[in-house]
């Protein structure tokens, strides 16, 4: 009879129903994987886990069977489906309790409890077959009639996964099948049952933890693509595998070292690799669970050549080529063997290729003349018949080829500059200001050179001076800044002119103007005028206000006096 109801409740392990009154059968209230009922004898509690019942809570009583005192009693809300009664006090060894759990619509379930100790030192270890085997010490033979072995998972409420034959009462040990079991950690159950006068008793119950993984298969299926300074590797998936580590070497004897960890999935790029030679690789599979791991054999080993980096393309810059269209010109790197060009619209989304050469210019006559577009150059190796695309890109232009500008880039940019004018007393200028490319197209296209290394731009028009580090047709600027040329009925000099020698400054009664550096006569760069204390007395700047000269900011004025050499070209107009 106690096989046949424990048969029945399998995984219930010893839940003992009882119909009294208006009780729900076993098919309602418990599943056969999912209810546990025993003694923590050494925290004096009866532990019930069971299946829900009832939508709307439960309240529990617990009686002691031989004299019919309640000794605990108390609710629970629907949905939480276990409970942990400490009788503290009212607890008593090789006592008989009983459990009433009563849902809000009536229905009752009953769980009959003993008390008597007689296990303890339960195990559980993984054997070499992959089978768990569970050991427990009995201090008496016939407290028990026998015992089950449940594993669960989670903490809370603990589902059932494995529910071992019962035992008999003499038994110290189970072993569980590796085919009922998953890589995972278990909490295992020791639960003692015994039957008295027809009614099943949940005796004591033990609970260790276990992290059971088994080790995983050998990688199979490993490839390899070779990468500037590094690999792509790809393998197949294996079975209960967590994670791939990847180890490298330079022959395939030797020692492997490790060189990615943890990869998750089934590929992966290995970088920093030496380039120029032979590697070698193997990937090996790891399963974790807590924390323990097993690690399965390292795959065979696959081999790739990794070649040069062709370095990075650099000082890409718009020329034309010789049939006067717009073309790109770079640097030549030294490891490179070729480039590719890649482009695309201003307002796309993805790079395509444009074209590959070997040679350091590429003209631009495939691309839409009126249609903005990004282009970089990559370089790249070749080995065989492969190529290697470097890591490192050239800088991005943005350009417009438009046939115009193919032929008369310098013209059409210079050409939007004009000088101040004049009407009657009002000067005809303008507060927008041209662009960096604007000022560099001007000064180049002019052809204007200098003794120095700098050429000074006073832009009446636009009230700003700007300043060009280079050489003559290579000038490009680096640094602009308004100012405050001649009146109408002062205009400042325009021409062609240099700077002829400094003076730290004009000093009159109650004021004066700083960092003076003439460049026709005694016009010259200043600060605007200033107090004796350093105040300024002279506000206006950014639109025409002095006698000829050119007024500054401070900081303008001093960056002119203290940078700008003697003989330095300056272009007024």
């Amino acid at each position: 009879m106690v096989k046949k109801w424990l048969g029945f409740v399998t995984a219930v392990a010893c839940l003992c129903l009882l119909f009294l009154g208006n009780t729900v059968s076993a098919a309602e209230v418990s599943s056969s994987v999912d209810d546990i009922a025993y003694v923590d004898v050494s925290a004096k509690r009866l532990v019930l886990k069971y299946e829900d019942f009832s939508s709307s809570g439960y309240t529990y009583t617990v009686t002691n069977t031989a004299t019919g005192d309640a000794v605990a009693s108390g609710s629970v809300d629907s949905g939480k489906s276990r409970l942990n009664i400490n009788l503290g006090d009212n607890y008593s060894s090789d006592t008989q309790y009983k459990l009433v759990l009563t849902g809000s619509n009536g229905d009752t379930l009953t769980v009959n409890y003993l008390t008597a100790q007689a296990v303890g030192e339960l195990k559980a270890t993984k054997k070499s077959d992959n089978s768990m085997l569970t050991s427990w010490t009995v201090s008496s033979t016939s407290t028990y009639d026998g015992y089950y072995v449940l594993l669960t998972s989670g903490s809370s409420s603990p589902t059932v996964k494995v529910s071992a034959t019962a035992t008999s009462g003499s038994s110290t040990s189970k072993s569980i099948a590796s085919s009922k079991l998953s890589n995972m950690t278990y909490t295992v159950h020791l639960i003692s049952y015994k039957k008295v006068g027809g009614t099943i008793y949940c005796g004591q119950g033990l609970t260790t933890s276990i992290d059971y993984v088994v080790k995983p298969g050998k990688v199979t299926g490993v490839t390899v693509t070779a990468k500037t300074n590094g690999a792509k590797l790809t393998w197949n998936k294996v079975s209960g595998a967590t994670y791939y580590n990847i180890y490298k070497c330079k022959t395939s004897s030797g020692t492997y070292k490790s060189v990615k960890t943890k990869v998750t999935g089934t590929s992966a790029t290995v970088t920093g690799l030496s380039a120029g030679k032979n590697w070698y690789f193997k990937v090996v599979a790891v399963t974790k669970v807590g924390s323990t791991k097993a690690t399965g054999a390292k795959s065979s080993a696959v081999k790739t050549y990794v070649p040069v980096d062709a370095g990075k393309g650099t000082g890409l810059t718009l020329t034309q080529d010789s049939n006067n269209n717009l073309a790109i010109k770079w640097n030549k790197t030294s490891k490179a063997t070729g480039y590719r060009i890649y482009y695309k619209k201003k307002t796309g989304l993805t790079y395509q290729k444009l074209g590959s050469t070997k040679k350091t210019t590429y003209s631009l006559t495939k691309l839409d003349a009126d249609t903005k577009y990004n282009i970089y150059v990559v370089a790249y190796t070749t080995v065989g018949s492969k190529k290697y695309l470097s890591n490192q890109t050239s800088k991005t232009l943005t350009v417009k080829p438009s046939k115009y500008l193919e032929k008369n880039y310098y013209i059409l940019q210079a050409k939007k500059v004009r000088t101040i004018g004049y009407s009657g007393s009002k000067c005809i200028y303008t507060t927008k200001k041209y662009s960096t490319e604007v000022k560099e197209a001007f000064v180049n296209y002019k052809g204007y050179s200098s003794k120095t290394k700098y050429l000074i731009w006073i832009s009446h028009y636009t009230q700003q001076v700007s300043i060009f580090k280079g050489s003559k047709g290579n000038w490009k600027m680096i640094r602009t800044f308004i100012c405050a040329t001649g009146t109408a009925s002062n205009h400042s000099p325009i021409g062609v002119y240099k700077i002829t020698y400094k003076e730290s400054g004009w000093y009159y009664t109650n004021s004066k103007e700083l960092y003076v550096t003439h460049w026709c006569g005694r016009n010259s760069f200043h600060t605007r005028p200033l107090y004796n204390d350093g105040t300024v007395k002279t506000a206006t700047i950014g639109k025409p206000a002095s006698h000829g000269c050119v007024r500054c900011y401070n900081q303008d004025a001093k960056y002119i006096y203290d940078n700008m050499p003697i003989g330095t070209t300056v272009v007024s107009y």
